[in-house]
């Protein structure tokens, strides 16, 4: 009796030994945490990557639905009765930035689009990696338990009693309770790799969803963009039966006004006067570019302005200056010998025209063409130029310039003037062979086409 006391006292320790082991072992207390992190981390940042994808799409359609407009616009100007070459020109310009910028996105869009499949792919075979790890471990963990049930028919005082020492026996009970603790680290290793199954195989179901719709959105927009391209051929076709009379009719002009010119006489003297004058103006578009006064309150009138307008302003806000349109003199290189030289966009002119002439008798009234803020009046190009004139900043960088005006300059600079306000009077003043309007667009610092932004 004495000699069992002693061994269930022995039994008793080691079970409780036993236990302190597989109570005290970290191995297995994060093991689920950090791979499960790692899927639900990467599961995330692939739909923050499909949310970026989705906003590319968005911004491609409402590129291409204003590629739309713009053709839409252009196919009516051509339609006019009354088309000028010159504007449709400029809407073409607008057309083909579009073009430009949606072939762009779908560049970006479809490189998005492989790199989240070449992400998925591995999502993929990460999965089949897993899955058959999960099966080895799963058949090893069964294994594990069939063991441990056939050596649970023998009992822990019976291996105690029929061991030949008392180390022998302890280390015998030793191994079937490391083996418990084994079973217990694998059957946790199993839920954290199914857990982490779980959530990649949602990430690769709804990312193979979105790359399905990315991929047919993306050939919708290259169908469409194939289908603009070539009605902007057909319109750059028609368009090109209109610049035969647009060079007739600037014939006339210049012929006209070099016929002016030479009446007047003093002709080399006036050229180089009018040249230091394009230069000095602008030079001075530099300096008001940095006045911004009351701007806010501008594009608050313009906007009230422009839904009382409605058809009669461009898309941009803008209205002609004149009441009524009469064109003298084009935008763009001439053979007028009294314009100044200027370099645009890379290529030098021996004579080049910075704005638009139009004429409709002296004094007729000059309208602010958008709503802004006067930072010029007068004769701010004095003394290279005596013209009288107004520069009125619409924000953004885009100025318009009246000059040629009579002296009787109604705006003065800081004052907030609305579209179609009354500014000055059609003159002729500084440079110039006769009554007209001189009406230029400077968009940050370069003169534009005024038709880029006119109805």
């Amino acid at each position: 009796m004495r000699r069992r006391s002693r061994l269930a006292v022995t039994l008793v320790a080691l079970l409780t030994v036993g236990s302190m082991i597989v109570s005290s072992d970290p191995r297995n207390q994060a093991l689920a945490a950090d791979p499960i992190a790692e899927a639900r981390a990467e599961r995330a940042a692939i739909q923050a990557e499909l949310a970026a994808q989705r906003e590319r799409l968005d911004q491609l359609r409402a590129t291409s639905a204003s590629l739309s407009h713009q053709l839409d616009l252009a196919e009516a100007e051509l339609a006019d009765v009354t088309a000028e070459y010159e504007r449709v020109v400029g809407l073409l310009q607008l057309v083909h930035r579009a073009v430009y910028r949606i072939t762009r996105q779908l560049a970006e869009l479809r490189a998005r689009i492989e790199r989240m499949n070449d992400r998925l792919i591995a999502v993929s075979q990460d999965i089949m990696e897993q899955t058959e790890e999960l099966l080895a471990r799963e058949a090893l963990l069964q294994d594990h338990l069939r063991s441990a049930y056939q050596q649970s028919q023998i009992s822990l005082l019976e291996v105690i009693l029929s061991a030949e020492s008392l180390d022998a026996a302890t280390n015998q009970v030793g191994y079937l309770l490391t083996m418990s603790d084994q079973d217990k680290a694998l059957a946790d290793e199993i839920r954290s790799i199914r857990e982490q199954l779980t959530v990649k195989r949602e990430t690769l179901r709804e990312g193979r969803a979105a790359l399905r719709e990315a991929r047919r959105a993306a050939s919708e927009q290259q169908a469409l963009l194939v289908e603009r391209q070539e009605q902007l051929k057909l319109l750059e076709d028609q368009t090109a039966k209109l610049k035969a009379e647009a060079e007739r009719k600037r014939a006339e002009q210049e012929t006209a006004l070099n016929g002016a010119l030479v009446a007047k006489g003093n002709v080399a003297e006036e050229i180089e006067a009018n040249e230091r004058a394009f230069q000095q103006k602008t030079a001075l578009v530099g300096r008001l570019v940095a006045e911004r006064e009351a701007l806010e309150e501008a594009r608050r009138l313009a906007e009230e302005e422009a839904r009382r307008n409605g058809s009669r302003l461009s898309a941009s806000g803008f209205r002609w200056p004149e009441a009524v349109t009469r064109v003298t003199q084009e935008w763009g290189p001439t053979t007028f010998a009294m314009e100044p030289p200027y370099t645009y966009q890379g290529v030098y002119y021996p004579h080049f025209h910075g704005g638009i002439d139009m004429a409709n008798g002296c004094g007729t009234p000059i309208l602010a063409a958008k709503a802004g803020v006067v930072v010029a009046s007068g004769q701010p190009l004095w003394p290279y130029d005596p013209g009288y004139g107004v520069v009125i900043d619409h924000g953004g960088g885009i100025q318009t310039w009246y000059w040629h005006l009579t002296t009787q300059v109604v705006a003065s600079p800081g004052q907030v003037v609305g579209t179609g306000q009354v500014v000055g009077y059609e003159g002729t003043t500084g440079f110039s062979t006769g009554c007209h309007l001189h009406f230029a667009t400077n968009i940050l610092g370069i003169w534009e086409n005024p038709r880029l932004v006119l109805p």
